[in-house]
């Protein structure tokens, strides 16, 4: 029977990171002042990239279901900083587009993720953040595939 040690299982360990991470992001949010969560700041980050996506599309990008994509950007939208449009040719679908006051929040967001990143690789050689980028990358993959 194989047993699974959670002291060595690579799993768990990508799991506690990533809480512990979120933690982390919180926390310097919450310290500058800033009402907005890590998922937020993802949908904002990927309307920078790719402003115009529908709710399926930075569904897909962000990870996360459309429902739960749909009660974020309403929240985002509320707040002012994303914006809902008609398709110009298909009216039944809206895009999403980060509005200036979200453009201006992504700026201050990026000093913090930036920051958040920092805390959680401190002394972690720039090879080795290669390496688990590249790693991860893999991981998310074999992920993906799977559940195709």
């Amino acid at each position: 029977m194989n047993k699974v040690d959670l002291e060595t299982s690579v799993n768990h360990h990508i799991a506690i990171s990533a809480i512990m991470i979120k933690r982390v992001f919180y926390k310097i949010l919450s310290d500058n002042k800033l009402n907005i969560t890590p998922e937020q700041w993802n949908v904002l980050y990927r309307l920078t990239e790719t402003d115009g996506m529908t709710i399926s599309e930075l569904s897909n990008a962000i990870y996360k279901d459309m429902a739960n994509t749909s009660r974020m950007t309403k929240k985002l939208e509320t707040a002012g900083f994303v914006e809902k449009r008609r398709d110009d040719i298909d009216k039944r679908i809206f895009k999403l587009f980060i509005t200036d006051k979200g453009r201006e929040l992504t700026n201050q967001l990026h000093k913090c993720a930036f920051e958040s990143t920092m805390v959680a690789t401190e002394g972690v050689e720039e090879k080795a953040k290669e390496i688990l980028v590249k790693s991860l990358k893999q991981v998310i993959l074999n992920t993906e595939n799977f559940l195709k």
